[in-house]
């Protein structure tokens, strides 16, 4: 079992497959950084990758979430996925994806095993959709999700606000839930990179589910207590509403989660400083090092993780943080 020093057991491991991105979304790469993204040569091979999953799969994790980026663009996506079928009996594979280009790979995604789908949607208006990824690819996206519920799978839908650009949705996000039977999740808006626009966009979640119970009463649901969204019923409707609150109230004491950026890095928080992540492509990339020395890594690592993400203060102040970079 992967233990810290604060006795927190770690068996949640999100890998991205790439930092490049179909989509462009103000609140994950705020300063449009796509001349910095990382060479074929710097990110992890599929063949690494899986070596990692034997790696951690022998020291406790039984979760793993591929993201990105945008982890279906990357080139032989599918034929991955494909190799984990049958092979890890105690590991549940998910995935988050941005929904464009998984109503066209969803067979493959299906038929290798993986049931848990993410997807990122952060309007329900084209304009506003336009506005908050650059794209105008939001019927793609509907259609994406309504493919999933033909398989019978209820994707969650991840939905960050931001004052002043979507907030005004957030009723209709509501009303999308319980239409489609679904569970929309609001997401704070983090700092990430410095956002120029942090400050004025953050709107804590206690103000969006105000926004909620002056039309609907919210009933908690029982949830295991490792889980970080805060989930409520929706009084005689379906559906299922969900609050992430990294900033306003962070749930520091039940991490479980790693992350394991495109380029090999692991990191144990969003908010990991760059000095502070271990480099495994280094070990893997060196034939002196067995999977046993880079468990033993990893385990050690472990041991030093800080008890929380820092304060706000000082998280606004980390100005090479990207979500395209850390995977989300």
């Amino acid at each position: 079992m992967l233990v810290d020093s604060y006795n927190r057991v770690h068996n949640y491991l999100r890998i991205s497959l790439t930092d490049k991105c179909n989509l462009n979304c103000i609140y994950c790469n705020p300063n449009s950084i796509t001349n910095r993204l990382e060479k074929a040569s710097q990110i992890l091979g599929y063949d690494e990758l899986l070596r990692l999953i034997n790696i951690f799969s022998e020291i406790g994790i039984n979760k793993i979430r591929f993201t990105g980026g945008e982890p279906l663009v990357r080139k032989g996506a599918d034929d991955f996925f494909e190799s984990l079928k049958n092979k890890y009996s105690d590991i549940t594979f998910c995935i988050t994806t941005n929904g464009i280009l998984l109503e066209e790979k969803l067979e493959n995604i299906i038929n290798s095993g993986i049931r848990k789908i993410n997807i990122s949607l952060d309007s329900l208006n084209n304009d506003c959709f336009i506005k908050m990824t650059g794209s105008s690819e939001l019927t793609r996206v509907l259609s994406s999700i309504n493919k999933v519920q033909e398989h019978e799978i209820n994707p969650k839908i991840n939905t960050v606000i931001i004052k002043g650009i979507n907030d005004n949705e957030i009723l209709d996000f509501v009303g999308f839930a319980i239409e489609r039977n679904l569970n929309v999740r609001f997401i704070e808006f983090m700092p990430f990179n410095c956002n120029g626009i942090w400050n004025k966009g953050f709107m804590p979640y206690t103000e969006v589910k105000k926004i909620i119970e002056r039309k609907f009463i919210l009933v908690k649901a029982n949830q295991d207590s490792s889980e970080v969204a805060k989930d409520y019923k929706i009084e005689g409707n379906p559906g299922i509403i969900s609050f992430i609150t990294p900033i306003s109230e962070h749930f520091c004491e039940n991490c479980s989660r790693l992350r394991l950026t495109a380029d090999g890095s692991l990191k144990f928080c969003l908010f990991t400083p760059e000095d502070k992540k271990i480099d495994l492509k280094i070990y893997l990339r060196d034939k002196n090092y067995l999977d046993s020395d880079i468990s033993q890594i990893i385990v050690s690592a472990i041991k030093n993780k800080q008890p929380e993400r820092p304060d706000i203060d000082n998280l606004v102040q980390l100005k090479n943080l990207n979500m395209l970079k850390i995977g989300g």
